[in-house]
């Protein structure tokens, strides 16, 4: 079933994709009442030729969209964690990025400078491993985030263990 959106004299037909959750926005044309060029004309003739609802080539857009979506909440989620932490040097924040990615930051002051640690888990909350291209796209947008920063990549951590977690140190720099 489509439906019809009107603002002004565009007509926009939609269609409800329930098995991706997603409103496709199938048309828009401007309505002429009794036109041979009508919004609703149209959509009816693209209707007939089967080219009203998405394709396969729409579904593999989507797709390459919601990877894209994804990292970029999963990145809000890194930075604004981090930036909690500034507010909170010496305290050990902690959260799922993307209700997904264990992370874990600690922000050490001392002299006037700041060691930013960063952890992330190697395996998400349901089990699966995270791929390394991922986690180190997210370091590269924290390392951007933070700049000038120099960063290494440790296998400890300042409060213990850190097994099953890639760390990276941020620092020294000065503080904000």
């Amino acid at each position: 079933m489509v439906f019809r959106l009107r603002v002004s004299d565009e007509r926009g037909a939609t269609w409800l994709d329930e098995s991706r959750d997603v409103v496709w926005l199938c048309g828009v044309h401007r309505r002429k009442e009794g036109c041979d060029d009508d919004a609703f004309a149209w959509f009816a003739e693209l209707h007939g030729s089967a080219q009203l609802l998405p394709t396969d080539d729409d579904r593999l857009r989507d797709d390459a969209e919601a990877v894209l979506r994804f990292h970029k909440t999963l990145t809000n989620d890194l930075l604004m964690l981090v930036d909690a932490a500034f507010a909170d040097a010496q305290h050990e924040l902690t959260t799922d990025l993307g209700d997904w990615l264990p992370c874990r930051v600690l922000v050490q002051s001392g002299d006037g400078l700041q060691e930013i640690w960063c952890a992330l888990s190697t395996r998400g909350n349901d089990g699966n491993f995270v791929s390394e291209k991922q986690r180190d796209l997210l370091f590269a947008e924290l390392e951007r985030h933070l700049q000038p920063v120099m960063f290494e990549a440790r296998n400890d951590w300042p409060s213990g263990d850190v097994e099953w977690w890639e760390v990276v140190r941020f620092g020294v720099r000065q503080r904000w």
